[in-house]
């Protein structure tokens, strides 16, 4: 059987509704840019639709694997033991669908780019004052 993956991308929640739906604009931003229907956003917790949900939607589309985008920052409880409860729990009931979890944001060298970015702004920015 070929592989099709289906992509997750998740975060926490927040309690705050706004948080949430940031997410949301910005999982359907990269869906529009990938120009794929096989990516989702979705919550641990706080927020929906959570993580078992998606990953219903996904296989339901016809996806095998599943690839999980941690939008976490740093490694913690919930991206080592917590949301990989979640995707196993889930995937008892389909047998034959995989799944990974890439690391936090913090692991990709890009991030320190990206950090490096706004801060030199800063640094510039009060020189002009």
């Amino acid at each position: 059987m070929q592989r099709k993956t289906g992509v997750l991308i998740f975060t926490h929640g927040s309690r705050l509704k706004e948080g949430n739906e940031i997410m949301l604009r910005l999982v359907d931003q990269v869906r529009q840019r990938l120009g794929s229907d096989l990516i989702e956003p979705c919550f641990m917790e706080l927020g929906k639709p959570l993580i078992p949900v998606a990953i219903k939607r996904l296989i339901r589309r016809g996806a095998n694997h599943i690839f999980g985008y941690a939008f976490f920052l740093v490694p913690g409880s919930h991206l080592r033991e917590d949301i990989p409860f979640i995707f196993e729990q889930t995937l008892k009931k389909f047998p034959g669908v995989t799944y990974e979890i890439s690391p936090p944001m913090m692991a990709d060298p890009m991030m320190i780019d990206f950090v490096a970015k706004h801060v030199e702004q800063a640094l510039i920015n009060s020189t002009r004052k």
